[in-house]
């Protein structure tokens, strides 16, 4: 059996019944007297639906179709959107607010009180602040000028004591050497320059006394420096060695690889070996001061057959000291190549 509710026929209702039953108010002008016309309102079990959650109505509340419009009353509408609605019968003015909870004028009060405590606070802060940064600027300042202070004292005494390492080793080991020292009190660095000639002449053990002898003069100033240092070549200044020392003065010499004068080194080969045992020879170098390669050109008839075991052996051994000892190559190799093709007849 249908449900009454379902079964609900269009009804007429008058514009003031349903203002009775809904809050809306039809009229033809706010200022018009009032009037009152027959309506046809066709009630058919209409849901209000806010955000998935049906809005509760009852009979009296009820949405209902006029003309092909829904009506939905003020206060349903209302309530589901949090409003709070009411009727102004005096003014005839429906009147739809916030329901937000009023606050009394002593709350007001107190908050403004509160904002301007806090605005004072940030302003003695911000102030604090500013007091603050002036002093860690005056603080950087002072500690600045306490370093440059400290730098040109440690200038001035590296200095002194480069003035004394000169009178004291400029001769010794017959270098003629020239010393700089640069840094500070807690890491020194050491250029020393002398010719590469003097450089070469002394054994590895001697430059080793040398050096070491420089460094504890060092070390008796400045206990606790890092020294690291440099040989230069006074006629050009090219590097002939770097070393390293420990907390006790001791040296690790490393050798720097310099270039080669290689035209000069072939035109020696040549004017030596050229013209060997009757056999013609040519010469090329290549590499620098750590290691050198040397490529020696002759007919591989002449070499097999016109010269002996002990005529090639000199030749190579020859080539090799001439490298090593004359011209301070560490590491040399060599190949014997036919001239015709540069084909390797032999190494060495």
């Amino acid at each position: 059996m249908k449900s009454l509710k379902s079964m609900k026929k269009p009804v007429i209702i008058t514009a003031v019944s349903a203002l009775a039953i809904s809050g809306a108010l039809f009229s033809q002008s706010t200022y018009a007297a009032q009037v009152t016309k027959p309506i046809q309102a066709v009630y058919n079990n209409i849901k209000i639906i806010y955000n998935g959650t049906e809005v509760a109505s009852d009979a009296k509340t009820e949405p209902f179709l006029l003309d092909g419009v829904t009506y939905i009353p003020l206060k349903l509408a209302g309530t589901a959107l949090d409003k709070k609605v009411t009727w102004d019968g005096t003014n005839k003015r429906v009147v739809i607010a916030d329901n937000g909870v009023p606050i009394d004028q002593s709350t007001v009060t107190a908050l403004n009180n509160q904002i301007t405590t806090l605005t004072q606070e940030l302003n003695t802060a911000k102030a604090a602040n500013t007091t603050k940064d002036a002093t860690i600027a005056q603080l950087q300042k002072d500690n600045q000028t306490l370093k440059d202070e400290a730098s040109k004292n440690s200038s001035s005494t590296l200095k002194d004591l480069q003035k004394q390492l000169n009178k004291d080793y400029s001769d010794s080991y017959n270098t003629n050497s020239d010393i700089t020292l640069d840094g500070n009190k807690s890491d020194i660095d050491v250029t020393i320059e002398m010719t590469k000639s003097r450089w070469d002449d002394l054994s590895d053990s001697r430059k080793e006394s040398y050096l070491e002898d420089i460094v504890k003069d060092i070390l008796k100033e400045y206990k606790d420096a890092d020294i690291d240092g440099t040989v230069k070549n006074s006629s050009n200044r090219d590097k002939l060695a770097t070393f390293s020392t420990n907390s006790r003065g001791d040296v690790t010499i490393k050798k720097v690889a310099s270039s080669l004068d290689t035209s000069s080194i072939q035109r020696s080969l040549s004017d030596r070996y050229g013209n060997y045992a009757g056999v013609g020879f040519d010469f090329t170098v290549r590499g620098d001061s750590s290691k050198a390669t040397v490529d020696v050109y002759v007919n591989s008839d002449d070499w097999n057959n016109k010269l002996t075991s002990n005529q090639r052996s000199n030749l190579t051994d020859g080539v090799i000291d001439q490298l090593k000892n004359r011209e301070n190559i560490d590491r040399v190799e060599g190949y014997i190549r036919n001239k015709g093709n540069s084909s390797q007849i032999i190494s060495f």
